[in-house]
């Protein structure tokens, strides 16, 4: 009898195809599993960051005396893009927009600024009626980079704030 050492030409050859198959098939899998993860990823990140943003800015414009509100632009940033009043409580608090970050500044006492959102792609805030001030509305797009690079999620959210004080 004869021992085997090796494989057969055959064997091999049959070896290369099964493997050949294999990644041929599973590397578009690959593809869709890595760009769905990726956007899902993107997805939650703008949805968290934009119910936090709404939720902070609603909370303190809620607190804001209606005569102190104004609306302008940063320069070199969209126009409607940041808004500065007066608390009840004193201080002036101002949120804009920087680029594609949201930020929040206080300032009493001293100067604290906070960033809210790096996802930012626009903010805007403006009045849905122009005779009553006391309602203010609030949109914001968040964008965020996909694993395809040109590709973005996006999500726009618009909020009316009333204005109590």
């Amino acid at each position: 009898m004869r021992s085997r050492a090796g494989f057969t030409a055959t064997e091999a050859i049959m070896t290369v195809a099964i493997v050949a198959i294999l990644a041929g098939v599973a590397a578009p899998i690959m593809l869709r599993v890595t760009n769905f993860w990726r956007l899902t990823t993107a997805r939650n990140d703008i949805e968290r960051d934009v119910r936090v943003s709404l939720e902070t800015i609603n909370r303190w414009l809620r607190q804001a005396r209606r005569n102190t509100l104004i609306i302008d632009q940063a320069v070199g940033q969209p126009p409607f893009s940041r808004v500065s009043f007066t608390p009840e409580k004193g201080g002036l608090v101002t949120f804009y927009q920087n680029g594609s970050k949201l930020y929040m500044t206080l300032s009493s006492n001293t100067v604290v600024t906070t960033m809210l959102s790096n996802h930012l792609g626009y903010i805007s805030f403006t009045y849905p009626k122009t005779t009553d001030v006391s309602i203010l509305s609030v949109a914001i797009t968040m964008q965020s980079p996909t694993y395809l690079g040109g590709k973005k999620a996006l999500q726009l959210s618009v909020q009316k704030v009333r204005i109590m004080n």
